[in-house]
This record gives structure tokens, sequence and C-alpha cells, in this order.
């Protein structure tokens, strides 16, 4: 047994002997064929750069100097639906839509995670009901819940009465914007889009320098945006990527539109968010892409009807009153306008380039006849409104809205003193609204 296990010891030594000889033997001979001096690796020379030439990676950056054209209205901008980014994110943007006289609110509260943000549906409508009445533009940014179809229809009505809407998201964050994008024809892909041949400092950051012709892309050579996704609408895409960017999702593609507009005139969608953020924001033509943004959401000419009183009142409101003894009811008025920081002054004689809201009694009404005129109200023994049945004019109120292209009245009428003051304490308590017979009148019974 002995002799057995020695005769198996030897065999197995032997065989060790032959696989580290041969390891040794690969070794050696790769090492004398790429080293065969036999002196190791040797580094190249190295190269004698001045220091005057070596130029580090870096972007060009480009700031626009700039007189923007003073407008008057408000930047709304949604944090209802958990909207996930911070203000200082949009903070350029912002600074560019103050600078040509908007003021700007942001409601809810928007911020990182933006999940546990969101507002109560029951809560969310009537807010955003309110503060679309005041505004001239309006910005939805990477909402984490999605419109509810009450939501989107108040959105469109705002677009159709000439309200402007900027759609913001970014395909590296989760995001709820298409229920809402999609009632103005526009889409956001999945994936972003990247380019490996001309990019900017990284390949997820594209560059772009083909433009349509228009208000948004006015004055752009070239613009970079950061991990970008990209849109589809039927309503005309405004920036084209070049044929060698492809995309995440798809790559049948030749040419992708991070950049559009909606099927109605007043919405645009972009599918990037980081490119508005410093320094980023002053990288190429970006700078000039974020003004062109607050040129397009700050120069809409928004209608008015009469359920949005009192946010069509701009500036000082000159108040008219049919006869003297009707003081007190423009006491109530002012109060009411004070609360949304408008102010008025009681007048005497009617300024045609200033608002102006009149209050009188039905005898008074040919003071406004011009205003009734034009709305199709006569005032005699009853009310004749178009579309409706004559009303006994006997304890009523009415409210009429003309609006014009420089200056907006607002007549208040009723059969009494006491009607009157009822009737303007409608308008403040906005009750009013239950009582319109159509976008400019309303009439109101034993107010």
């Amino acid at each position: 047994m002995f002799t057995s296990y020695m005769s198996d010891l030897l065999k197995n030594l032997g065989r060790a002997s032959i696989v580290l000889l041969f390891a040794l033997g690969v070794f050696l001979g790769a090492y004398y064929y790429f080293y065969p001096g036999g002196d190791g690796y040797t580094p190249p020379a190295l190269a004698d750069i001045p220091f005057v030439q070596i130029t580090p990676l870096e972007s060009g950056h480009s700031r626009v100097v700039e007189v923007p054209l003073i407008q008057q209205g408000m930047f709304l901008v949604d944090g209802t639906h958990g909207n996930d980014f911070t203000q200082e994110e949009l903070a350029t943007l912002v600074s560019r839509v103050v600078g040509r006289g908007y003021s700007v609110e942001i409601i809810g509260d928007p911020g990182f995670f933006g999940a546990f943000r969101i507002m109560d549906e029951r809560s969310r409508l009537p807010l955003l009901e309110e503060k679309l009445r005041l505004a001239g533009s309006f910005a939805v940014v990477l909402p984490d819940e999605p419109f509810t179809r009450a939501e989107v229809d108040l959105v469109e009505k705002f677009v159709d009465k000439g309200g402007r809407l900027l759609l913001v998201a970014d395909p590296t964050r989760f995001h709820r914007i298409d229920n809402l994008a999609e009632r103005f024809g526009i889409s956001f892909q999945p994936g972003y889009l990247y380019d490996s041949t001309d990019y900017e400092i990284n390949f997820q950051n594209i560059k772009i320098s083909d433009f349509r012709e228009d208000q948004i892309t006015r004055d752009l050579g070239s613009i970079a945006l950061y991990v970008t996704a990209a849109l589809e609408s039927t309503g005309p895409a405004l920036a084209f990527t070049s044929p060698t960017t492809r995309s995440t999702l798809t790559e049948d593609r030749t040419a992708f539109s991070p950049l559009v507009r909606g099927a109605k005139d007043g919405v645009v969608a972009i599918g990037d968010l980081t490119f508005m953020i410093p320094p980023r924001s002053t990288v190429l033509d970006n700078d000039t892409l974020i003004s062109n943004l607050a040129d397009y959401l700050t120069s809409g000419e928004r209608e008015f009807e009469l359920t949005d009183y009192p946010y069509f009142l701009r500036d000082e409101v000159d108040v008219l009153l049919g006869r003297s003894s009707l003081l007190d009811a423009a006491a109530l008025l002012r109060e009411d306008l004070s609360t949304f920081r408008i102010g008025s002054s009681i007048k005497d004689v009617e300024d045609v380039t200033k608002d102006t809201v009149f209050l009188g009694l039905y005898e008074d009404s040919s003071d406004v006849a011009q205003y009734l005129e034009v709305a199709g109200v006569q005032v005699d023994e009853r009310l004749r409104i178009p579309f409706t049945t004559d009303i006994q004019r006997e304890r009523t109120g009415m409210i009429l809205l003309h609006t014009g292209k420089e200056r907006n009245v607002l007549v208040v009428l009723a059969d009494s003193q006491a009607t009157l003051r009822e009737t303007v304490r409608l308008l403040g308590s906005g009750l009013f609204r239950q009582g319109l017979l159509g976008d400019f009148v309303g009439v109101y019974p034993n107010p």
C-alpha cells in the first residue's frame, strides 16, 4: 500500500511540474515577444507642449443684452400636481418674465420628490380656476399627478381665450404630463436623445442648429439640450436634431424634434428643463432661447370675460356714478377692488384711456348707451338681452362687461339704490357668476 501511495504521489508531482514549466514558458515567451530588449517597459517621450497651448474642453457661453418690451400680466406656474422641479431651476426664465413687466406666481408646492407634494384634487380645481382668471400665461413642468379631465378643460379654455401655455418635461424625471399635452396634439416620447458624433461635452448633451422660423427660434444659431426627450405634435416642429442624433427608444428616425408648437397656436412644449439652469443657460444660444420663451409668455393677447372679474381691470380704475346718491355703492366697490390690490378713484368725467366701472340706476342707462348697444342690450320697461326672453327689471340688477383693445368698461345697473348695493356685493363674493346669461352679461333678480 505504501509503495502504491508513493507511486501516485510521484505521478502527481510530475504532472504539476509539467504544468508549471508550461506556464513559465508562456510567460517568458510573451515577455520577450513584447519586450525583446529585456529591459522592461519603455514609456514614450513626454510631449513638450507649451502651457499656453493647453486649452481645457469647455462650452461656448453667451449672454443676451436686451431691452425687452414691457407688458402687463401674470405668469402662473403650476405646483399643485407634485411637480418635480425647484424654484431655483426656473429662476432664469422667471427673471426674464419679470423683466418684461409680468408678475409671477407659483401655486402649490413644487420640489424634488414631487409625489409627496400633491395637492388634494378637490382643492386643486377651484384654485386653478381662480388663478387662471388672472393669468396671461401658464407653465406646467414635470407634474407627478396627471391633470383631471376638468382641469384639462379649464386649461384648454384658458388657451382659447388667448392665454399662453408652456409644457416642460425631462426624460430623467418621472412625469405625467401627456394627458394634458395630448389635448393640444403633443406627445412626450419616452427615452432620451443622444449623439455620439457631435455633442456638447457629453454624448447626452445634444447640439441643435436646424430651426423652423418662429418667434421661439428667433436669432438662434445653435443650442445645447441636456438629456432631452423627442416630441411628437400635430402642430409645427420648431427644432430638428442632426442626422447623427439617436434615441434610446428607437433608431429608425433621421430627425427628432425636442421643441414644438401644439395644435393650437398658444401652446409650446420642450423636452428638456436643465438647459434653463445656470451655467447651462448660457451655453451656445441657450440664453437667447430663454429670452424668446419669455417674450412668448408675455406677448399674448389675453381675452377676458365677465367671469374673470376683477382681473380685467388694470392699473388705477375710474369709478363713474350715474348720480351722487350712489356713493355708498361706490364705497363697497372700491373696498372690494382694494382686496385685489386694484386702486380706484371716483371721477366726474369719463377718461377713454382708462379702465372704468360705471354704477347707476336703469334711469341712468343713457350714460352708457354705447356699451349696451354693442352688447345688444336694451333697457326700457324691460331688459332685452340677446338669446333670452325679456326680463322684468323690477328688483333686478345687471352687470355688463365691454372689452376693448385699450380699455375695459364694467357697467353695473339696478332698479334701486338698495338693489345696486346688493349687486355690487355679488361681484365681491363671486356669486355673480351664477347669474350669467352669456360671457359678458348677467342679470340678478332679487339680489
